[in-house]
């Protein structure tokens, strides 16, 4: 399902508005963060058409949020330089997720991981096959 922008740019005032913040320390972790944004609120707008539950959507909306912080600390937490400054988001997210699920971010709560794994599954789907 293809959205237009001014949907997609609602859901991420209105989900992912702060994350970047909450993420960045630097600009080059803001530039990082808004490319994964960008896909994040096309995913989460998806959901949204999908009309999933509450329950589902906070658990994925939970989900992006989680990862996304991964990433830019796995990135720029070393101080490395940027290795995806020439990527777009979902390259960048498919560097860090697949057909199984994501990375190993919660290996103490199982709960977690578990959702999060399920949300990468959805989302790894979404960027292969229906192009979000």
């Amino acid at each position: 399902m293809i959205l237009d922008g001014d949907v997609m740019n609602e859901v991420a005032l209105k989900y992912c508005n702060d994350w970047a913040s909450k993420w960045s320390i630097s600009d080059q972790d803001q530039e990082l963060s808004n490319k994964l944004i960008d896909v994040f609120s096309r995913y989460l707008s998806n959901l949204e058409a999908q009309n999933v539950s509450k329950t589902t959507f906070r658990r994925h909306k939970s989900a992006c949020l989680s990862l996304g912080g991964y990433i830019v600390g796995e990135v720029y937490g070393y101080e490395t330089d940027g290795p995806f400054d020439d990527l777009d988001g979902k390259a960048i997210l498919l560097k860090y997720i697949d057909s199984e699920g994501g990375p190993l971010i919660h290996s103490q709560e199982p709960t977690w991981q578990s959702e999060l794994d399920a949300m990468c599954k959805k989302l790894y789907k979404l960027i292969n096959v229906e192009a979000i």
